[in-house]
């Protein structure tokens, strides 16, 4: 007989203090360009939607690198088969999914929670099954709660859902895993309220342990991959399995044999049909086979019809993100079986062709499909033979055989026949689908998840105007759709009042109207003095085209914001003696140094690079130390800097290891980058 039942799970961990209470607003979409052999038919949305974009949330950037014991409430869905974990307060994530008559996890399960700076959001962890929604980059709720209930359907449901306020869209994931069945059924929903079509963005990344010899196929053998050390602009071109330019004489099925980052993206439409127009008769699919013929193997239904492959892969720099993320010698609370180590590779289910493409979503339209996981054994002799089309010929066979596709379309059926059931709610998440007109039937967004967050936008739709608010108390949290500005704009105008006039320059610098929000948040310093109004002014000066003039107008509105008669002196890592917040220091002392004001941020942070308070700087300020350090000579600072973990670094942030660099080729040295330092994902030879 099934079970799902509720449990915890212990781990050590980092824990997150806080978010960063300014708003970052929107950036370009990246620069993309097409290599060679890149597919003619698929230039449609390539680059579309891919630009820096966080509001209405903020950045998850307060943590750092110390474990602590930790306690996540789980749900556990168990059968003869399987024991499957999620953690609703992580996204939902699918934390490990064990093989019970095998014994052996069939997923990468992290045996720590260590939060890394490669999410939208910032904090990110490895390890098990994320669900992506939104816009390129990992979920803005990867590291937030969701919510979670049990639908009493024939066969008990695990649904998980929300509210995403970027796209204005509505998703759940609901899970089956049937008595006597090998299979974990996924549904998957996403609903759009509004009469307006969108892009739309999902990827399920399933992170499966990486040996020597692990190989992964799919549907198709038509790729389209990244091309490394591209700088800036984000190039992909086309190719075919197992032989990729990029990796010259070697198998590029096998993932341990790239000696770089690497990713590609199988254009599984050639074999399945097109997004709006599937070929029922064969779905899309993707597998993982090891040495010993283990395999890990998911399809699904249209429109999840692209797949993706990463590895961090075996340089320096690769290698360094696995161990950043995990710590290989804690052992996991579970048997692990003879797979899982330091290293993990993703496999991963898209509904466009690429991560820089978007899909499309139309007015009030429901997308939605089934994925099945499961475990299988197969021929490794078959699996693993020269011939690629054989080797996945035989794949797919063995995979069709154990997952059946009538199966998934008879899931996929009962799916849609309960989705006006609502869960019994176990679990809370943000209350902001509270505030929500059009909610789909068999979500719930009860008012008792409206929290301190969402309580002044709520009071906003019920008595027209936001609640006073100190400016001591930050400006809480932001909306940026039209729809909330409409309101903002007809509350009454009240004396004092600086907190309407902030948040409605906020929506209009979001927008691209730089002119308007400075307008507003100089009639928010009327109201009252606050530095968030002063922060946001010096971001409007930056965006300006006044150059020098422009860097001299924001650097003094830095200072009027920090009350900069006199530098400020530590009191800890996270806040200044006066109450404000790190957030202003982390901005303006990078802007000193590149306006060539060099003895200025030197003053300010030089309290911060003693023992002790150096360890815990956010990253803008080490690297805004290393710099001076530099110019200076200071070589005992540089060391001291150069031996740290740096908590927050960012996918592609080199900054360290080029200043390391800079030194080095003063002193004619030859050695490598100190491993703390090196998160090279490319380095050329």
């Amino acid at each position: 007989m099934e079970k799902i039942y509720h449990d915890k799970l212990i781990l050590r961990g980092s824990p997150l203090t806080g978010e960063n209470p300014q708003p970052l607003f929107r950036g370009p979409d990246l620069a993309v360009a097409e290599g060679l052999g890149f597919p003619a038919d698929k230039r449609y949305s390539f680059g579309r939607e891919t630009g820096f974009r966080i509001l209405p949330y903020t950045m998850q950037d307060r943590y750092d690198r110390e474990l602590r014991d930790m306690e996540f409430p789980s749900v556990v869905m168990e059968n003869a088969f399987l024991r499957a974990e999620f953690i609703p307060a992580l996204g939902g994530r699918l934390w490990s999914l064990y093989d019970k008559q095998r014994k052996r996890n069939i997923l990468y399960r992290n045996p720590v929670f260590r939060p890394a700076n490669l999410a939208i959001r910032d904090a990110w962890f490895s390890g098990g099954i994320e669900w992506n929604i939104g816009r390129l980059g990992h979920s803005v709720f990867t590291c937030s709660p969701v919510f979670a209930g049990i639908v009493k359907a024939q066969d008990p449901v695990l649904r998980i859902w929300e509210f995403e306020r970027q796209t204005r869209l509505f998703w759940r994931v609901e899970f089956t895993l049937p008595e006597n069945s090998p299979l974990l059924y996924a549904y998957t929903r996403i609903e759009n309220p509004d009469t307006f079509g969108k892009p739309l963005y999902w990827w399920t990344n399933t992170a499966v342990p990486q040996t020597p010899g692990v190989r992964v196929f799919s549907a198709a053998d038509e790729v389209i991959y990244i091309v490394p050390d591209t700088g800036a602009v984000k190039t992909m071109a086309g190719g075919r399995l197992p032989d990729l330019p990029v990796l010259p004489g070697k198998d590029a099925s096998y993932p341990a044999l790239s000696d770089y980052s690497n990713e590609y993206f199988f254009q599984n439409d050639r074999a399945c049909g097109s997004l709006r127009e599937p070929d029922s008769r064969k779905l899309p699919w993707e597998s993982a086979v090891y040495e010993d013929g283990y395999a890990f193997g998911e399809i699904s239904t249209a429109p999840l019809l692209y797949r993706k492959m990463f590895c961090w892969g075996s340089g320096r720099g690769g290698r360094r993100w696995q161990d950043f993320l995990t710590l290989p010698e804690i052992k996991p609370l579970t048997p692990a079986g003879p797979l899982l180590g330091e290293t993990y590779l993703e496999v991963q289910a898209g509904l466009a062709p690429t991560q820089l493409h978007t899909a499309d979503i139309a007015a009030g339209e429901t997308l939605d499909w089934v994925q099945a996981f499961a475990a299988l054994n197969m021929d490794p002799e078959e699996a693993h033979q020269k011939d690629y089309g054989a080797a996945r010929a035989y794949v797919e066979d063995k995979l069709m055989r154990q997952i059946k596709p009538s199966a998934l379309e008879a899931a996929l059926e009962a799916a849609r026949s309960r989705s006006a059931m609502e869960a019994e709610i176990t679990s809370m998440g943000s209350g902001w689908g509270a505030l929500e007109k059009a909610v789909p039937p068999g979500l719930c967004f009860p008012a008792v998840s409206i929290s301190e967050a969402e309580a002044p936008w709520a009071e906003l739709l019920r008595g027209g105007a936001l609640p006073p608010r100190p400016p001591s108390a930050g400006p809480g949290s932001f909306a940026v759709d039209p729809a909330w500005e409409k309101l903002l704009e007809a509350s009454p105008k009240t004396e004092g009042d600086w907190l309407s006039p902030y948040h409605l320059g906020v929506m209009a610098f979001e927008q691209g109207d730089t002119l308007k929000a400075a307008a507003c948040w100089e009639t928010s310093l009327k109201q009252q003095e606050n530095p968030w109004a002063l922060r946001n002014l010096a971001r409007a000066a930056l965006a300006g085209t006044d150059g020098k003039t422009g860097m001299e107008k924001a650097l003094e509105y830095y200072r009027r914001a920090l009350k900069l008669e006199a530098p400020p002196s530590p009191a800890g890592s996270a806040e200044q003696a006066n109450g404000w917040d790190t957030s202003f220091l982390e901005e303006y002392v990078p802007l000193l140094i590149k306006a060539g004001k060099e003895e200025e941020a030197a003053v300010i942070l030089a309290p911060y690079t003693v023992p002790g308070i150096l360890e815990t700087l956010p990253l803008p300020l080490v690297d805004a130390a290393a710099v001076l350090a530099l110019n200076r000579g200071d070589d005992a600072l540089l060391d001291r800097i150069f031996s740290l973990e740096p908590a927050h670094i960012r996918e592609g942030n080199t900054t360290l290891v080029d200043l390391w660099q800079k030194r080095e080729n003063r002193r004619s040295s030859k050695e490598e980058p100190p491993r703390e330092i090196d998160f090279r994902m490319y380095t050329p030879c």
